[in-house]
């Protein structure tokens, strides 16, 4: 398992009475805004706020008994907190594409993202270090995150991120299909039947993006079937599947993975999850998830690789770390 994080929030604080711009954190609605402010602390370190919502037709759609903030509320929270410094601190253009190249994020322990009674203060320090440019263009950005969940310490986050101007990012979508890429306001939706709701931990069949699972051999594969529909999931108009919806695809397999090891599924939840994202995953090409049947556990924990591939092309590479909630209450 990966380190956890260690000690108290940093003293400098932050406010949480409004949301940033929508723009800076490329989100179409302020609904979906979570940033409240982020302030220069040091060298290259920099504190963010965020206020996490008690209610969410998305990350609230959740069937887990006690009640946790989602842990990709908080990732999500981390990526909107990243791309706004990345806007208003280091000066990278807002026209700027960011591609998420890997990330990783470790959650401290459940009783950290307990859900209380007021919306979620968290805390993320911040700080970027490697940010590579070509003469005045970024190319490259690193990010290192320590979160603290209302004062508590919650979990640490880093992700690599490629930045391109709008005319590098068409001409390598281009390179990589020889042809235009349709977006979600025109792309058919994925076939297939999903998952039923229960199976996966959710509420509302909305918030189901992958297919009923086919168990073969040591094996359960499913196919990649979000809706366009859900604006949690597809904010704005895109023209591939984002990282954060393939991250939702890697967790709900994993959940179906380890429906044989007897664990209820509302006494789990995620404490883990790395990524490697290889190509875009396109809107045209069915995306199929793989992973290990009845994963092998540790202590409670089930260490769960999803694999994302169009036909033989990998696109993904996510490990998600399944956990068992404790039977009593958390203090």
């Amino acid at each position: 398992m990966s380190q956890r994080l260690a000690g108290r929030k940093p003293a400098t604080d932050v406010q949480f009475s409004r949301t940033v711009e929508r723009a800076l954190v490329h989100r179409a609605a302020v609904a979906e805004v979570f940033v409240t402010d982020m302030r220069k602390v040091g060298e290259d370190r920099y504190l963010a706020g965020a206020q996490l919502p008690l209610s969410h037709a998305y990350y609230s759609d959740h069937r887990q008994t006690p009640r946790l903030f989602d842990p990709l509320l908080l990732l999500e929270a981390s990526r909107q907190a990243a791309v706004y410094g990345a806007h208003t601190h280091l000066g990278i253009p807002l026209s700027t594409s960011f591609l998420v190249n890997s990330l990783s994020v470790v959650f401290n322990d459940a009783t950290a993202l307990r859900m209380g009674g007021h919306p979620g203060e968290l805390h993320l320090a911040t700080s970027y270090p490697a940010v590579r440019r070509r003469g005045d263009e970024f190319r490259a950005v690193g990010v290192s995150q320590d979160l603290y969940l209302d004062g508590r310490p919650s979990g640490r986050v880093t992700m690599s991120v490629s930045s391109m101007s709008p005319k590098q990012y068409r001409a390598l979508r281009y390179l990589q299909r020889d042809s235009e890429p349709p977006t979600t306001e025109r792309a058919p939706l994925t076939a297939g039947v999903a998952a039923a709701a229960a199976a996966v931990a959710r509420e509302s069949a909305l918030n189901v993006v992958v297919s009923r699972p086919v168990p073969e051999g040591e094996e359960v594969r499913a196919a990649l079937v979000p809706r366009y529909d859900n604006r949690s999931l597809f904010d704005h108009t895109y023209d591939h599947v984002p990282a954060m919806v393939l991250a939702e695809g890697a967790r709900q397999l994993a959940l179906l993975a380890v429906a044989d090891t007897g664990v209820p599924v509302e006494r789990t939840w995620i404490s883990d999850c790395s990524a490697r994202f290889l190509r875009f995953a396109e809107l045209d090409q069915p995306v199929l998830l793989s992973a290990p049947r009845r994963p092998a556990a540790e202590a409670g924990f089930h260490q769960v690789p999803v694999r994302l591939r169009h036909h033989d092309t990998e696109i993904a590479e996510i490990s998600v770390t399944v956990a068992t909630l404790p039977e009593e209450g958390m203090s």
